[in-house]
């Protein structure tokens, strides 16, 4: 059975824009080696604190060589970079307003440091797009999650003081970042890359299927249920694909089912998070989450349309920060939902951007399912990124994995997209045939 991932003749001129600098194996081992970076995996447990993870001044200057190289590279792929800015200009928009608020933050220099680091972490997934085919991308990505994965195994098993929680949660594992729920929303996603890989990567699906159980057992002994429901989400969207693919009225029967379902769902998880909470057996108020919106409701309508600033508002001096901590007594970290942290930084401005972005992702992930299966998993993972923004921050946060996929993989659909009217010129172009421009024999004969 021949290798899914593998381009076919129309796959190899949809990638035409990206291939004018390729990446030779250096270079793909060093793109790991960021994306391990990303993920804020153990370095943050070591040089900061949950209250303060960028706290360290040490991770602070690590970053600036990892953006130099970023636009340095980008520098290299500009055709690409353009194609893939002018695509998706409601994402340029969003990092470039991350940076613009420190003209109206209440701390304009963390804004102005952390709008940088948002516009680089946004860079750095749109050079990912621009150097590597969707088959290397997720290659990469795979690798990235299966060392890390190692290194959880190792921290829960051989320093349980160090990857398991002791305080609250007891028994859960945290693996190498603060707090359970991020390892376990990390590998529920995770899962979904690595099943993906199992079904269309011939060459290495027996690597992929050990990951695969790896990402899983760390998803159960996190213990969080989000995680869980995120992971059966996920398999839930390739079993649909699976199914689909036997017939081809079911395929679109059911491709219409599900975005109306996926629609509806994503609507209900951004506008009635507490529903869908009930739902899976969950009260979010047990968790601090509703009281921690209640009063964030209250303290935006000071600043409703441009907020207060991008990663300003959980400053230790921040005045509104510290009557959300008074009045929920605890050390409110973030908002824990991801349009709410936009809107405290971007204000409803920035919400809709992100929002209008996101739907134009979604939808061009949807529609080209049927064309290309790599955008079964950018569809997937969109589905499953807006279910974790309901109880996490995760949209537009500097410095982070997430967000960097979130950018390559918007990035890479939109080359697909390019490639595609290549592929559609090239075919127009053949079936029409040369023109010939007649001769003067031609011409007499004619006559």
């Amino acid at each position: 059975m021949p290798d899914l991932l593998t381009a076919s003749h129309s796959e190899s001129i949809t990638r035409h824009p990206v291939t004018e600098v390729r990446p030779g194996r250096l270079e793909k081992a060093l793109i790991v080696l960021l994306l391990l970076l990303f993920s804020q995996a153990l370095l943050g447990r070591l040089f900061a604190s949950p209250d303060n993870p960028e706290g360290s001044p040490l991770l602070r200057m690590m970053w600036l060589p990892v953006y130099g190289f970023t636009f340095v590279m980008i520098g290299l792929r500009w055709r690409p970079i353009a194609s893939i800015c002018m695509r998706n200009p409601f994402l340029v928009l969003l990092s470039v307003l991350a940076l613009c608020s420190a003209l109206w933050s209440l701390d304009p220099s963390t804004s102005f440091r952390r709008g940088i680091a948002a516009i680089g972490t946004t860079a750095f997934g749109f050079y990912l797009a621009a150097s590597l085919g969707w088959k290397d991308l997720l290659r990469c990505l795979g690798i990235t999650w299966l060392i890390l994965g190692i290194g959880n195994l190792i921290a829960g098993f051989l320093t349980p003081g160090f990857g398991v929680m002791h305080e609250i949660h007891v028994g859960a594992w945290k693996g190498l970042w603060f707090e359970k729920n991020a390892m376990g929303g990390h590998f529920a996603r995770t899962a979904f890359l690595f099943a993906f890989l199992v079904i269309v990567d011939q060459r290495f699906r027996n690597l992929w299927t050990v990951s695969f159980f790896i990402s899983v057992g760390l998803v159960l002994l996190s213990t969080s249920k989000t995680s869980l429901l995120g992971l059966l989400l996920g398999l839930a969207i390739l079993g649909a694909w699976q199914w689909m693919k036997e017939n081809r009225f079911v395929a679109l029967a059911s491709l219409w089912l599900i975005f109306t379902l996926i629609i509806g769902g994503v609507l209900l998880l951004f506008l009635m998070p507490e529903a869908v909470a009930s739902l899976i057996g969950r009260d979010l108020t047990l968790t601090g989450r509703t009281q921690i919106w209640d009063v964030l409701a209250r303290v935006m309508e000071e600043r409703p349309v441009l907020g207060f600033g991008y990663g300003a508002f959980w400053g230790e001096d921040s005045p509104p920060a510290q009557l959300v901590r008074a009045e929920t007594e605890w050390e409110v970290p973030t908002a824990h939902n991801g349009l709410l942290e936009v809107m405290l930084a971007l204000g409803q401005l920035g919400v809709m951007v992100f929002i209008l972005d996101y739907a134009i992702n979604l939808v061009r992930s949807l529609l080209t399912t049927h064309k290309r299966k790599t955008s079964v998993y950018a569809f997937g993972f969109f589905v499953t990124f807006a279910l974790f923004s309901v109880s996490e921050s995760v949209i537009l946060i500097q410095n982070s994995i997430l967000w960097v996929t979130y950018c390559a993989i918007a990035g890479r659909l939109s080359l697909d997209g390019v490639g595609q009217k290549a592929v559609r010129a090239r075919r127009s172009t053949a079936l029409s045939g040369p023109r010939l421009k007649p001769t003067h024999a031609m011409r007499g004969r004619l006559s």
